[in-house]
């Protein structure tokens, strides 16, 4: 199989599978989110470690998806559980004698709040969305901003790219092609929701396709960061063609928790 067919049968099925476990039910998307909490928690800490640190990368596994798991089923009781758990990688740093405390933060801190706390988010719009709009379909908009986003700048960058937009960290992405992307999402935003949807003011709905945008697309060079720091071309290989789950979600990680402060302002 050539790369671009393994990439678009593999990416297929990502999104059939993402979709998919939305529109089934509750607990079929909190499987999902639990499984790419779990993942991409050990590809955090593998990125941040760089040498073999086992034993705390199972930690860092295992604090991330508590996070998740409790954070999300002891509302309003969570609140508890997460402070214990932020403030756990203090107490390993202080019993361990072979993990310092530097690496201990980074890896544990990065995987409960890069990770774990925008799947803790997309949970909540399931059950309790800020908008007009059915939690799941909310979320399913989401993505798809992100996915628009992606496809535009690529398109708009091959076409007319020229000046790079962060060359140290990314070099083939563009100014041309993050505005390609600005745009179009902006527009493909304030039709659906001008002529289908109504979730929200048209003007709200563009400001939040702009914050979907802009930190989605930092996002994507944050994660690009970590990999460079590592040496490393992906995250991981769980979704073949793509790489791991890091690659497939750094714009959503960080796009989720802005939107939904962008929602409850607004």
């Amino acid at each position: 199989m050539s790369e671009l067919a393994k990439r678009t049968v593999f990416g297929s099925l990502f999104v059939i599978v993402m979709i998919g476990s939305i529109l089934l039910n509750y607990w079929a998307f909190f499987v999902v989110m639990l499984a790419t909490v779990m993942i991409g928690s050990q590809e955090v800490s593998k990125l941040m470690l760089k040498d073999d640190n086992r034993g705390l990368t199972v930690a860092t596994v295992i604090l991330g998806t508590l996070f998740f798991v409790l954070s999300v089923e002891l509302y309003p009781y969570s609140h508890i559980f997460q402070i214990v758990l932020v403030l756990t990688p203090l107490l390993i740093a202080l019993f361990s004698k072979r993990y310092p405390f530097e690496k201990v933060a980074v890896s544990c801190w990065t995987a409960m709040f890069f990770v774990a706390l925008p799947c803790i988010l997309m949970m909540e719009f399931y059950w309790n969305s800020p908008v007009k709009l059915d939690g799941k379909y909310l979320i399913i908009m989401l993505f798809c901003l992100i996915w628009i986003n992606d496809i535009f700048a690529y398109l708009t960058g091959m076409a007319i790219g020229k000046h790079k937009l962060f060359e140290r960290i990314s070099p083939k992405k563009t100014i041309e092609g993050s505005m390609g992307g600005l745009v179009m999402t902006i527009v493909v935003a304030f039709l659906v929701n001008h002529n289908w949807l109504h979730a929200m003011d048209d003007w709200k709905m563009m400001g939040m396709a702009m914050v979907v945008v802009i930190f989605g697309s930092l996002g994507d060079l944050c994660e690009s960061m970590m990999k460079r720091q590592a040496g490393v071309k992906d995250s991981g290989n769980v979704i073949p063609g793509h790489g791991g789950i890091l690659d497939r979600f750094d714009a959503t990680f960080l796009a989720v928790p802005f939107v939904y402060c962008y929602l409850m302002i607004f």
